[in-house]
C-alpha cells in the first residue's frame, strides 16, 4: 500500500501524499508516470461543463500530457466525498477537450477519481468505470491494481498517445529543395568565381595569417586598437555588450590596446615577473594573438622591447593529456629559444658549457678537484656529467631559458597562443600547464584566455592561484576598422605596381586579363557592398561571427569568392573604378548560401530557425526559435549562481514540452544551434551538450532573431523547410528551378508568404490543446511568426504598394462591391474601397453591367488577380 488512508484528511492530502506518489511511482507500485508531463489544476485552463443550472467552470486536479496532448485527467477529492460525480465532471471535462478536436480524434481517453479511501477508474466514453478499487487493496499483490497499473501506466499511456499523434501527423512533408531533383541538383554548387578566388589567394595572409612572418605583418600594419570610445557604436553592438561577462570587476581593462600602459608598467619590472602568470582575457576571436603580436612588434617601448624575450607557444596542436603535454612543452621551449638565437651553435661545446655553467661549476668544485691533476679523466667525466643533462629534455628546457635570459639580460616571455580555441576541461589544463612552466622555468608566461573560462572559473582552482594585477582584458576591435585597415594594405601593395597584368578563367574556359587596377575597384566595391549597404550588412557579418573576428574574415573571405558575383557584377565594379556597391538581395544571397544555389541550414553561416525533422513523430516547426526566445528573455536574469544570462536545458522544458516539443526534441535543437554558434556552453563544447549543460545565447544566436526581419532570410527558409501541403511546396519548387526566376524579388516575397502563411497554420495547430488546457500567458510568444507576417507584408508594401494583399483581400470567387471608375470599349474598369482597381471584360459582363456608367454601384465576382502586375479581372454575378 503507498500510503496509510487514515493520514488523508482532505484533498490537498489525497493529492499530495497519495495521488502524486501514485503516478510517479514505478511499477509495479505505481504507473511510473514522468512528472514533467503532469500538469496541476495551477496551470490548468478551466473550462465550462455541464448544461443548465448545473453549468460550472471546472479543472481537473491533474491533466497528463503527451507531447503537448492531454490524454488523462485526474480528480481528487476529500475522503468520503462523492466519487461517481467526480468521475462523471473528468469525463464531462475529458469530453469538451475531445470536442475541440476534429475527425476522431479524442485524445482524453483515460479518467481517473480518487478520494483516499477508495479509487475509480475508466474511459471517457464509459459512464461505468473499469476500476472501483479500494486504498485498502493499493498493493501489487492486488490483482485489480495490478491491472489498473497495466492499462493507466505509462506504456499504455504512450501507446494511446502514440496512436494519437500519428493520427494528427500528415502522411507526407514536402521541401521544395527536395523537389526540384535529384542530390546533384538539391546541392548544385553555383561555385566561385575565379576573380575573386585569386583575391582571396593572394590576400589570405592579410585577412587569415597563418605563420608568425604573416602575423608579424598584421601586428606592424594592420592592428587597430580597441579603444573604449569606438566600441558598442550601433544597436546590434549595443546588444552585445549588454551580454559582457563581468570580468572588469578582477581584470585591468586595457582602454587602448595601441598603448597598453598597465600592461607595459608591468613589464618594466623585468626579471621580478619570473614565475608569474600574465593573464590577456577577451572573447573567443577578439584579437588576442594580435594584439600580443602588436604588444612584441610596435606597442613596446625601446626599452621594454630590449628587456623582453618572447617565445610563442601554438597550443593549437598541443597534446591535451596530462602525460603528454609537459614533454610536449619542453622540446616546445627548447626549439622557441633556439630561435631567439639563430647565431649561437647550441652544439658547439663551449655553448654547451655556459648553458650549463652551473654543473661544469659543480662539478669543478666538488669531484672534478679530484682529477686536476689528470687533465684526459677530468674532461672524460665532465662529459659524462654534461652528456647526462643533454639527456634531460627539462634540465635542457630550463637551462636553455637561463641561458637566454643571462646572454640577453632579459625577461623570458612565454606566450601560450590559441588555448581560447580549445574547450573548458582542456583551457583548465593549459592553464595548469601555464602554473607549471611558472614554477620550473625562469620565465613570465603569458596566457590568453577566453572571458567566460575567467568568468566562471576565477574563484576555483587553479584559476584563484592567478594574481588580480597580473589579468588583463582586452575587447575587439571594430570589424569594419579591422576590415578597412586591411583592404587598405592590400590596395598599398597593389599600388605599388599599378600596370602589372593578371588573368582569371571565365566560365567558358576562356582567360580574362585584368590590372592591379581592377583588384582596387573589386575589393573597394565588395568594402563598400558591406559596410555601405541601406540596411548595414556590417551588423549581420558581425553578429553571425559572434565578435569572433577570425570567423568574420573567414566569410569576407567566403563573401568575395563566391560565385553569385557573376561577371556583370564584377565588370560594374571595374568600370566604376570601386563605386558600385553590389545590390542588397544580392550581398543577402552571399551570406545565406555561400557556394551554393539553393539555400541549406546545414551549409550556411545561417541556420533556418523554421525546420522541423519530419522523422520525428510529433515535427515542432518552432523549436530552434523558441529555444533562442527563452535565453534571450533570460539573457539579464540568469538561473545560474555562477553567470547572469545562463540557464540549463532541463528548465527550459516545462514552457517548451506544452508545445508537444519532447526532451529528445529540445536536446538534439540545443545541441544543433551549438554546433552552428547560435548559443553557447558554458564549457565551451561544440557538441554533446547534455540537458543540464549550462547555455547561454550568443551573438550570433540574437543575430538569427534579429534575421526574422529579413525578407531574403525569410525566403531563403521556404526552400528548406518541410510543408504538409504538396501544392504549396510544389509552388515554391517551380519558381526556386527555374535560374531565370529563381533569385528575382517576386520570386523571393511569393515564397517568403507561402512559409509565413504555412507556419501560422502550423502555430495554431500547436495551440490548439494549449489554449483548451493552458490559461492565458507569454508563453505562445515563444512560437510566434508576427515578426515574419510584418517583415513580408512590409516588403510587399515596398513593392506593389496599395496592391499589397490585394490577393487575400480579393480571393478568386469572392463577391466584391465598388463603383465604376471608367468604361472603355473593351470592358468597364472598377475601382474599390483600398484604391485597387479592377477590370470587368466586356465578355464577362452581363448586359445589365455594360449599362453602367461612371460612379453607379456595382457588384462582381474576381476571376483573377496578380499583386505584382497590378491586375485584377472580375465577371458579372450571374442572374
Amino acid at each position: 500500500m503507498i500510503i496509510d488512508s487514515s493520514q488523508l484528511l482532505n484533498e490537498s492530502d489525497v493529492e499530495q501524499k497519495l495521488l502524486m506518489p501514485l503516478m510517479t511511482a514505478k511499477s509495479p507500485y505505481g504507473l511510473m508516470l514522468p512528472p514533467n508531463n503532469i500538469y496541476t489544476k495551477q496551470s490548468i485552463r478551466s473550462v465550462t461543463i455541464d448544461k443548465g443550472g448545473s453549468k460550472k467552470n471546472y479543472f481537473p486536479d491533474y491533466l497528463y500530457m503527451h507531447r503537448g496532448i492531454p490524454i488523462m485527467v485526474v480528480e481528487a477529492k476529500s475522503p468520503g466525498e462523492d466519487l461517481v460525480e467526480a468521475l462523471r465532471e473528468a469525463r464531462l471535462y475529458a469530453a469538451e477537450i475531445n470536442s475541440k478536436h476534429t475527425g476522431d480524434i479524442d485524445p482524453v481517453k483515460f479518467v481517473v477519481a480518487c478520494d483516499g479511501t477508495r479509487l475509480l477508474a475508466g474511459y471517457n466514453n464509459d459512464e461505468n468505470p473499469l476500476f472501483d478499487i479500494l486504498s485498502d487493496n493499493f498493493s501489487s499483490e492486488n490483482i485489480d491494481y495490478s491491472k489498473f497499473i497495466l492499462q493507466f501506466g505509462f506504456s499504455s499511456l504512450d501507446r494511446w498517445g502514440e496512436q494519437i499523434v500519428k493520427k494528427m501527423r500528415p502522411v507526407r512533408y514536402f521541401k521544395p529543395r527536395k523537389l526540384v531533383g535529384g542530390g546533384a541538383a538539391q546541392t548544385e554548387e553555383i561555385g566561385l568565381n575565379s576573380f575573386g578566388s585569386t583575391i582571396k589567394t593572394d590576400f589570405r595572409g592579410l585577412f587569415d595569417p597563418g605563420n608568425i612572418s604573416e602575423r608579424n605583418v598584421i601586428a606592424a600594419e594592420c592592428y587597430i586598437p580597441s579603444k573604449r570610445r569606438n566600441r558598442y557604436v550601433d544597436s546590434i553592438d549595443r546588444t552585445f555588450a549588454a551580454i559582457i561577462s563581468p570580468s572588469e570587476k578582477f581584470a585591468v581593462e586595457l582602454d587602448d590596446t595601441s598603448n597598453p600602459v598597465p600592461i607595459i608598467k608591468k613589464l618594466r619590472q623585468g626579471q621580478n615577473l619570473a614565475n608569474q602568470v600574465m593573464l590577456l582575457i577577451g572573447s573567443a576571436g577578439a584579437g588576442k594573438t594580435t594584439f600580443v603580436d602588436h604588444l612584441r612588434v610596435s606597442a613596446l617601448p625601446a626599452d621594454v622591447r630590449r628587456s623582453t624575450r618572447w617565445l610563442h607557444i601554438n597550443m593549437n596542436v598541443a597534446p591535451v593529456s596530462h602525460d603528454e603535454i609537459y614533454k610536449w612543452l619542453r622540446k616546445e621551449i627548447i626549439a622557441g629559444v633556439k630561435a631567439q638565437l639563430p647565431k649561437v651553435d647550441f652544439e658547439e661545446l663551449e655553448i654547451i658549457k655556459q648553458i650549463f655553467r652551473a654543473d661544469v661549476e659543480s662539478f669543478r668544485k666538488g669531484t672534478g678537484r679530484l682529477l686536476e691533476g689528470n687533465k684526459d679523466k677530468w674532461n672524460e667525466k665532465l662529459a659524462d656529467r654534461l652528456d647526462e643533462s643533454l639527456a634531460d629534455d627539462h634540465k635542457v628546457a630550463s637551462c636553455y631559458c637561463k641561458y637566454l635570459s643571462s646572454r640577453e639580460s632579459a625577461l623570458v616571455v612565454i606566450v601560450l597562443d590559441n588555448c581560447d580555441k580549445r574547450e573548458l576541461p582542456e583551457q583548465l589544463l593549459m592553464f595548469e600547464a601555464a602554473q607549471w612552466l611558472r614554477t620550473e622555468f625562469d620565465a613570465m608566461i603569458f596566457l590568453p584566455m577566453r572571458e567566460e573560462t575567467y568568468d566562471n572559473n576565477h574563484d576555483r582552482p587553479p584559476l584563484d592561484t592567478a594574481l588580480k594585477d597580473l589579468a588583463f582584458r582586452i575587447e575587439p576591435p571594430r570589424f569594419d576598422l579591422i576590415l578597412k585597415k586591411r583592404v587598405d594594405v592590400a590596395v598599398k601593395r597593389l599600388r605599388e605596381n599599378p600596370n602589372q597584368r593578371f588573368s582569371y578563367d571565365l566560365p567558358n574556359s576562356m582567360k580574362a586579363t585584368y590590372t592591379a587596377a581592377d583588384k582596387i575597384s573589386y575589393l573597394t566595391s565588395i568594402l563598400r557592398s558591406v559596410f555601405d549597404s541601406e540596411e548595414n550588412i556590417r551588423r549581420l557579418l558581425i553578429g553571425l561571427a559572434g565578435r569572433n573576428m577570425r570567423r568574420a574574415m573567414e566569410i569576407f573571405l567566403e563573401f568575395c569568392s563566391s560565385g553569385h558575383i557573376s561577371e556583370d557584377h564584377i565588370l560594374k565594379m571595374f568600370s566604376s573604378g570601386g563605386s558600385y556597391a553590389l545590390p542588397l538581395e544580392l550581398v543577402s544571397r552571399v551570406i545565406l548560401r555561400p557556394k551554393r544555389r539553393y539555400y541549406d541550414s546545414d551549409h550556411s553561416y545561417v541556420v533556418n530557425l523554421m525546420a522541423a525533422d519530419i522523422d520525428d513523430k510529433k515535427p515542432s516547426f518552432f523549436c530552434r526559435v523558441a529555444i533562442l526566445r527563452l535565453l534571450s528573455g533570460i539573457a539579464h536574469d540568469g538561473q545560474s549562481a555562477r553567470k547572469d544570462g545562463y540557464m540549463r536545458g532541463v528548465d527550459m522544458l516545462p514552457e517548451l514540452e506544452k508545445f508537444g516539443m519532447t526532451q529528445d526534441i529540445i536536446l538534439r535543437e540545443i545541441n544543433y544551434l551549438v554546433g552552428k554558434h547560435c548559443i553557447i556552453s558554458e564549457d565551451f563544447s561544440l557538441s554533446g551538450i547534455e540537458l543540464s549543460t549550462l547555455i547561454a545565447i550568443s551573438p550570433a544566436g540574437r543575430t538569427h532573431l534579429f534575421l526574422l526581419n529579413n525578407p531574403h532570410y525569410v525566403s531563403a527558409m521556404a526552400e528548406d523547410t518541410w510543408f504538409r501541403e504538396e501544392p504549396v511546396a510544389n509552388a515554391i519548387k517551380e519558381r526556386i528551378k527555374n535560374p531565370t526566376i529563381h533569385f528575382e524579388n517576386r520570386t523571393a516575397l511569393m515564397n517568403a508568404r507561402n512559409l509565413v502563411s504555412f507556419l501560422e497554420r502550423e502555430r495554431e495547430l500547436a495551440l490548439e490543446d494549449y489554449r483548451m488546457v493552458f490559461p492565458d500567458s507569454d508563453a505562445p510568444e515563444l512560437i510566434s511568426v508576427s515578426s515574419l507576417r510584418k517583415t513580408v507584408r512590409f516588403r510587399e508594401k515596398q513593392m506593389v504598394g496599395n496592391w499589397a494583399g490585394v490577393d487575400e483581400a480579393f480571393p478568386v470567387g469572392r463577391k466584391v462591391s465598388g463603383i465604376v471608375s471608367a468604361v472603355k470599349g473593351f470592358g468597364i474598369f472598377v475601382k474599390f474601397d483600398n484604391e485597387v482597381s479592377g477590370l470587368l471584360h466586356s465578355n464577362q459582363a452581363s448586359a445589365a453591367d455594360l449599362t453602367k456608367t461612371i460612379g453607379d454601384a456595382i457588384e462582381v465576382i474576381v476571376t483573377n488577380v496578380d499583386q505584382y502586375t497590378e491586375k485584377l479581372g472580375l465577371k458579372s454575378i450571374p442572374t
